[in-house]
């Protein structure tokens, strides 16, 4: 198996540089976005993830895992501007070669831990084997807290877009592992039927993530996490906006079902 490496800002391609993101995507799955996010967004997220779970703390557990919420979309306005990044709206365009959907946004804290365990190696969804990268579903995941070796990571597996899919253990075996150290603000772009996971380190760090998933409009949706509020795919006066938000997933249907508000 490959020796670990570790991924940062430093040997990324910058933010402007689509033609460098795109092969380096083709070549590993992910991608590493320096300085995604500035000083005034990152501390306006994290005083919003605060007020959140202390005005409301039920929403602070979903897939089974507590200190991570999946309906901030709702409660929280400010991360609104999360999804639709311009930098990173270019760049899903020029992967998945055409319009691109919101399908889910979460926030995960991570608290200190006492011991060290290994990655929690996992796949969220399968390849679209169609598409020219393999791209059903493109996840960002966005530091909102420091993170280096004394913290816990963000773990891939990394692989090249033409190379034959492996069960789990072989894909490990052969793209080896690589950790992701960066400023807050930073962000990975990958597949997320890589193979990837949270490393959790003996720290007394608290980690926190912000993630998102787009789809392609026309394809199945992703999960059934994020409700999508009327404002955004209903009353926003941007017809590109209301398109974007526009794909419900089963979860959505039902509860705007239940309230009495019509779908498309």
């Amino acid at each position: 198996m490959l020796a670990p490496a570790v991924a940062s800002e430093a040997n990324a391609p910058r933010l402007d540089d689509r033609e460098g993101q795109v092969a380096h995507f083709q070549k590993h799955s992910y991608v590493v976005l320096p300085g995604l996010l500035d000083p005034d967004q990152i501390a306006r997220l994290n005083a919003a993830i605060d007020v959140d779970r202390e005005a409301n703390p039920f929403l602070w557990w979903f897939v089974g895992q507590p200190n991570n919420a999946g309906n901030l979309l709702l409660t929280q306005p400010a991360f609104e501007l999360a999804p639709r990044l311009p930098v990173v709206l270019e760049l899903l365009q020029a992967l998945m070669g055409g319009p691109v959907c919101f399908e889910e946004l979460s926030v995960q804290v991570t608290l200190p831990s006492t011991v060290a365990k290994p990655t929690g190696w996992h796949r969220d969804t399968t390849y679209w084997p169609e598409h020219p990268l393999r791209l059903d579903f493109p996840q960002l995941i966005c530091y909102l807290a420091d993170v280096d070796e004394t913290t816990h990571a963000f773990t891939i597996s990394p692989e090249d877009t033409s190379e034959p899919i492996l069960d789990e253990k072989a894909h490990i075996e052969r793209g080896g592992t690589t950790y992701f150290h960066g400023k807050a603000g930073t962000g990975i772009l990958f597949n997320a039927a890589t193979v990837h996971g949270a490393t959790v380190r003996e720290t007394e760090n608290t980690r926190r993530i912000l993630q998102v998933y787009w789809g392609h409009e026309a394809r199945p949706n992703l999960s059934d996490v994020s409700l999508i509020p009327p404002r955004l795919w209903r009353d926003d006066p941007d017809p590109e906006v209301r398109r974007f938000y526009s794909k419900h997933s089963r979860y959505s249907r039902i509860f705007h079902q239940a309230m009495g508000i019509d779908l498309p």
